[in-house]
């Protein structure tokens, strides 16, 4: 029993020591701020296992409400190799719906998107990792 204490305090020590304090270099969120007078949908795209289909999934944000993408691990991290983080701007009146996939290129038929950002960490930075819309 005493084997398994030091064991699991190592290991929580250990996993304490590796995890990146949110700050400068450390950023775990993206605000997102609808400034627009109509409620939109903040969606990301999903895909069905390596079916090829895709869908989008996402939340209804009112006027001038804010969401904030949330993730465990620094964007500095995830994004650090040149990738980008797509996120959609969708009317609620043309959403697909929720579980239903379809053909990945089939997207802006399924949904009314109303824009598209595609971030860098550079964009994210810049923009001090707020995303505004309009």
């Amino acid at each position: 029993m005493k084997k398994i204490l030091i064991l699991s305090f190592i290991s929580l020590l250990f996993l304490a020591s590796t995890c990146q304090k949110e700050g400068d270099d450390c950023h775990r969120r993206i605000k997102i701020i609808n400034n627009s007078t109509d409620s939109i949908i903040i969606a990301f795209k999903g895909y069905y296992g390596s079916s090829g289909l895709c869908n989008l999934a996402g939340s209804i944000l009112k006027t001038t409400d804010t969401y904030e993408l949330t993730r465990n691990v620094c964007w500095e991290s995830i994004l650090a190799n040149g990738q980008s983080e797509e996120i959609y701007i969708v009317d609620p009146n043309n959403f697909n719906e929720p579980g239903a996939f379809y053909d990945c290129d089939s997207i802006e038929i399924k949904n009314t998107v109303l824009k598209l950002y595609v971030l860098s960490l550079e964009d994210l930075k810049k923009n001090k990792f707020t995303v505004t819309y309009p």
